[in-house]
């Protein structure tokens, strides 16, 4: 009976130790594989229907869902590119070009070549006006390209004079999406004399109606006679194609006549002549810079243009003019 009651002091001693060790070792955070068994050994046994009655009902662990990457922001887009590069221009391109005429006037083509351009010709409505001031003005005939004359290398025939040279002109900037308006109405005829005043009040009416215009061409084709009398022909072979060659001419107010913003018109014309020339070398002429004004002080961006002579073939003509059209496009879509 005393060794019974020993047996349980001892037990009750050992179980004394045993749970002052758990304390200790749960104070300490210690909860591995030991802790938990001591502590079942000491915990007092309980009834199976008590188990029952506490055990937690199972549950279904919640699906396990991979989880989604971060949205990431998406990278802001570059800025779009203008519709074409922006043309640059060089001091070769400068060198290039030769300015002649009887101007007097002392011009810095770099300096202009690089001034910025005033014309803006994203506008709602027709930027470029053609205009013939010597509407009559043909070339030299050649078989299957006859046509009536009214005077030498003169027409009233369209169809043959310098205003079909504007309309291949119109089509191709048209082609590349150039709104362009083209005045065919004649001014040199009847009566040569005053022509340019009457080009002058159509061109006044057209940028009264649609002040959207940036540019007024007028094409001419040049004239003169060789030595013999024969008359003067202004060619070059491009791509194996007889071409006839360009003459911008630019006007000033050294005549006296009001023109104040002239280098304007200069520096689109070196502009244009510097395109030209990038692509079809030996196209254009020596820029020719002069005393009258030429109507030019309606827009920054009018110029004269012959395209040959009279001693050119329309046909040749018009192979300038196609050209001219994708060198002005260019131009355009590139300031």
């Amino acid at each position: 009976m005393q060794s019974d009651k020993l047996r349980v002091r001892r037990r009750a001693a050992s179980m004394l130790t045993m749970a002052l060790a758990l304390r200790l070792m749960m104070a300490l955070g210690v909860e591995d594989w030991t802790a938990r068994t001591l502590e079942a050994w000491l915990a007092p046994p309980v009834p199976a229907a008590a188990m029952a009655a506490t055990a937690p009902e199972q549950t279904q662990e919640p699906e396990q869902k991979t989880p989604e990457p971060a949205q990431q922001e998406e990278p802001a887009s570059p800025k779009s590119e203008p519709e074409g590069d922006k043309l640059v221009f060089t001091k070769e391109d400068a060198a290039a070009i030769t300015i002649g005429g009887a101007c007097t006037y002392d011009v810095d083509p770099w300096e202009l070549l690089q001034r910025e351009s005033v014309l803006n010709f994203d506008q709602d409505g027709p930027t470029v006006l053609i205009v013939h001031t010597h509407t009559s003005e043909a070339y030299t005939m050649e078989a299957g390209w006859e046509y009536d004359e009214n005077e030498t290398a003169r027409t009233q025939d369209t169809e043959y004079s310098v205003v079909r040279v504007g309309r291949v002109l119109a089509e191709g900037l048209e082609a590349r999406g150039i709104s362009v308006l083209h005045d065919t109405s004649f001014n040199d005829y009847p009566s040569y004399n005053g022509a340019y005043n009457s080009t002058l009040k159509k061109i006044e009416q057209w940028v009264e109606e649609y002040p959207t215009i940036q540019m007024v061409i007028d094409i001419h084709r040049d004239a003169g006679a060789n030595a013999d009398g024969t008359p003067v022909r202004h060619a070059v072979t491009l791509d194996g194609q007889e071409t006839a060659q360009l003459m911008l001419v630019v006007g000033t107010d050294q005549g006296g006549l009001s023109h104040p913003n002239w280098q304007d018109n200069l520096s689109w014309a070196l502009k244009l002549q510097a395109v030209l020339e990038r692509q079809w070398p030996g196209l254009c002429r020596n820029l020719d810079l002069r005393t009258e004004r030429f109507n030019q002080h309606m827009t920054p961006g009018s110029l004269l243009i012959e395209v040959g002579s009279s001693g050119n073939t329309l046909k040749e003509a018009l192979a300038a003019a196609e050209l001219l059209a994708d060198g002005l496009a260019d131009l355009i879509e590139g300031t």
